[in-house]
């Protein structure tokens, strides 16, 4: 019998390291018994749906479970958050189908989202490594060429690119600000990236702060989506689950783009 402990054991075995502080059971217990789970980007209502159909007694998720962010380990957090709409409605749904959730978010980026992306991107190994910092070498094509291998790759109609806009401009040297990490609340990573020698960063969300930055670092900074930029690692992370639980039945749901264009 697999319970859901024994599933945080295994993640941390993988991330050589317990998990992290905003990690681990946020709705339900850890000693459930499970023989079903779904894992998905976030705990939309969708994906919570989902997996209570698929009568799942976990669901994975990367993101935060309740906003503000991370909200559920603040030291200061607005009062009366648990009644705000979107809260109570996912607790509820999870009450419904009665669900365990379980967040692995930075331990799932070091285990294969980041490289997934890369994969994904066809970007091949890096050539620099510091953690989490990594910077990939291609060999010089134009910022539109590159734009549009993007698009292809992520099967995405349309994507925003940060000044300097140049279509016919050469880049090489790829760093990557995936999933959040392009917005303005992490230039630090970015300025990382910069020290690097970096002359075009694909990210999965920014902003307008976090397109500034870029800007006036003269990098130009493709946005494809945050879930867009992490589903295909954390297919791969539900496929890595399932391999080391063959007695458990491990589900992906896909979270689609949040926003499109008119």
């Amino acid at each position: 019998m697999t319970i859901v402990r024994d599933i945080i054991a295994h993640i941390e075995g993988l991330a050589g390291h317990p998990l992290g502080r905003d990690e681990g059971v946020h709705h339900g217990a850890a000693d459930r018994p499970v023989g079903v789970v779904t894992v998905s980007w976030m705990a939309t209502p969708g994906a919570i749906h989902v997996a209570g159909m698929a009568r799942s007694e976990l669901l994975i998720v990367h993101e935060s479970l309740y906003f503000p962010y991370d909200v559920v380990i603040s030291r200061d957090p607005p009062p009366g958050w648990q009644e705000w709409r979107v809260n109570r409605q996912r607790k509820e749904l999870l009450e419904r189908y009665d669900l365990t959730c379980l967040r692995v978010h930075g331990s799932a980026d070091e285990i294969c989202i980041l490289d997934a992306f890369a994969a994904l991107l066809g970007l091949g190994e890096p050539v620099h490594v510091d953690g989490l910092v990594k910077v990939y070498e291609i060999p010089p094509l134009s910022l539109g060429t590159l734009t549009q291998r993007v698009k292809k790759a992520l099967g995405m109609a349309h994507l925003r690119v940060g000044a300097p806009w140049d279509a016919e401009r050469l880049v090489h040297r790829v760093g990557l600000p995936w999933g959040g990490l392009g917005l303005f609340v992490n230039v630090s990573y970015q300025q990382q990236l910069v020290s690097q020698g970096c002359d075009v960063f694909i990210a999965g969300e920014t902003d307008n702060y976090g397109f500034r930055f870029a800007a006036e670092c003269d990098i130009p900074m493709i946005e494809t989506s945050h879930e867009f930029s992490e589903n295909a690692g954390l297919r791969r992370f539900t496929e890595m689950l399932a391999s080391a639980f063959p007695g458990v039945s491990f589900r992906f749901h896909e979270d689609e783009c949040i926003w499109h264009v008119e």
